[in-house]
């Protein structure tokens, strides 16, 4: 194929060139997924469902690792980019006003009644941002973060990102970030106390810590602490976010509002990156009100005129949709069924929680090997965790795409877009049980099974 790849050619690729091609990209990563059988050469997406080339069609319960809000494709957005393309509209103007950043930060002025707005392009770079903010509008150096959290992979965000595989190497970090345990308000005010601290950095439920719900109260008793220390609160609801737990935002479950909040992943209606730095005007003033400081925090492709248009109109699907009522609904659905799966399963679930279309299944550790004709395929296998092989079976047997939690990896996370449906659910909730029902020893021997035809695939 030649260097001018034109989009049919790109698009029509067989999956043999597809992962010839990724040879060049994180090579490591893709034998991963094609070694697990996550080897599939999808060719259409549609609201919950992918499509590949074989004809087969899946179920996501992945939804991009909460990306997927308002469907694959939904059609509404797809008219937009459309009728946006056809009138030459412009899109990037660094140096000039377009009118999609004021209509965004308008519409999320108007949800969470804070007033200044940074807009990037991933959820890494606007928590990035928060950071810069904190740490200039305070005058302080320290931010509070907690066990479990995740916040990206840059090196600020990476900074309070509590799991030392990522962390270690990149050692040292931005000094002063601090790590407590969470749902610990105690730990928290401890560190607050020499009033040295720019800001506690939170997820109203921790998503890569494996789904993680704090008790009822907590963020409103952080909320407290931060006030008496006047430190700022900032919540990343980059997973939790845009309806997401049954509520617009989840802090809005405890009643509280941060001075900090970040936004991505669903922002971008599965179409056009997008992400959102929020906070107060006294103290965006503080940081970057100054026109000498005006530059000091700016973004490229950050706020282009499609994405924020195309991040509006996302946010105003969920609100005519009436997707949050179905997050709520169906989520309540999802975690019942769930938990009747744990009762059947005893032995191999060892907790089920989530809000809304945010759940985890934690399972348990397989038990000691007591086959040694299975050993081999079980340590291959179980190499990170259950949760890898029941999501390689769940893919490959099942049609159904989930993944594990990257900083719990004994946990699937299960998070469709909020347009599913009972029925769904229920399929879903039918091919988890067939996969339990396997036991460690049949998961094990599926899973090197399904490896061991992907080792040999095209």
């Amino acid at each position: 194929m030649s260097d001018n790849k034109d989009l049919d050619s790109v698009l029509h690729a067989s999956y043999r060139q597809i992962k010839e091609w990724h040879k060049h990209l994180n090579a490591a990563l893709a034998w991963r997924l094609h070694s697990r059988g996550f080897n599939k050469k999808y060719v259409k997406a549609q609201d919950i469902f992918y499509f590949d080339d074989e004809g087969h069609k899946y179920l996501d319960f992945l939804g991009g690792y909460g990306t997927n809000v308002v469907g694959h494709n939904h059609p509404r957005l797809k008219k937009l980019i459309n009728d946006f393309l056809a009138e030459d509209n412009t899109i990037f103007m660094q140096v000039g006003h377009l009118p999609g950043p004021g209509a965004l930060a308008d519409k999320l002025r108007s949800l969470t009644g804070l007033d200044n707005y940074f807009f990037g392009s991933s959820g890494t770079e606007v928590v990035e941002a928060a950071i810069k903010l904190a740490r200039k509008a305070t005058g302080r150096k320290r931010i509070v973060y907690a066990e479990g959290g995740f916040h990206g992979k840059t090196l600020g965000s990476l900074s309070i990102t509590a799991r030392p595989k990522y962390q270690e190497p990149y050692q040292p970090l931005i000094p002063g970030c601090i790590c407590v345990p969470y749902n610990d308000p105690a730990a928290i005010e401890k560190e607050l106390r020499a009033k040295d601290v720019a800001a506690v950095a939170l997820e109203p439920i921790q998503g890569e810590g494996g789904i993680i719900i704090p008790d009822e109260g907590y963020l409103k008793e952080v909320r407290n602490i931060c006030d008496k220390y006047d430190t700022l609160l900032f919540l990343d609801e980059i997973q939790t976010g845009l309806g997401r737990t049954g509520k617009m935002f989840a802090y809005e479950w405890e009643g509280i509002k941060p001075d900090i909040l970040t936004l991505a992943k669903g922002l971008s209606g599965m179409m056009i990156p997008a992400g959102a730095m929020i906070t107060k005007s006294s103290i965006w003033d503080k940081a970057f009100g100054a026109r000498k400081d005006a530059t000091q925090i700016t973004s490229t492709f950050g706020g282009n005129n499609l994405a924020m248009i195309v991040a509006l109109t996302t946010i105003k699907i969920i609100e005519e949709e009436r997707l949050i009522e179905n997050a709520r609904i169906q989520g309540e659905y999802l975690l019942s069924g769930l938990q009747k799966l744990k009762e059947k399963h005893p032995k191999i679930i060892a907790d089920v929680r989530g809000k809304g279309l945010m759940a985890g299944v934690e399972f348990v550790s397989p038990p000691g090997i007591v086959s040694k004709s299975l050993k081999k395929a079980t340590e291959l296998m179980f190499n990170e965790s259950v949760a890898t092989t029941v999501a390689t079976n769940l893919l490959n047997k099942e049609k159904i795409v989930t993944a594990y939690t990257l900083n719990n990896s004994n946990v699937l996370r299960l998070e469709p877009p909020l347009t599913v449906k009972k029925e769904h659910i229920d399929t879903l909730l039918d091919s988890l049980d067939k996969v339990l029902s396997l036991k460690y020893w049949g998961l094990a021997l599926n899973g090197g099974k399904i490896m061991a035809d992907s080792l040999v695939k095209k």
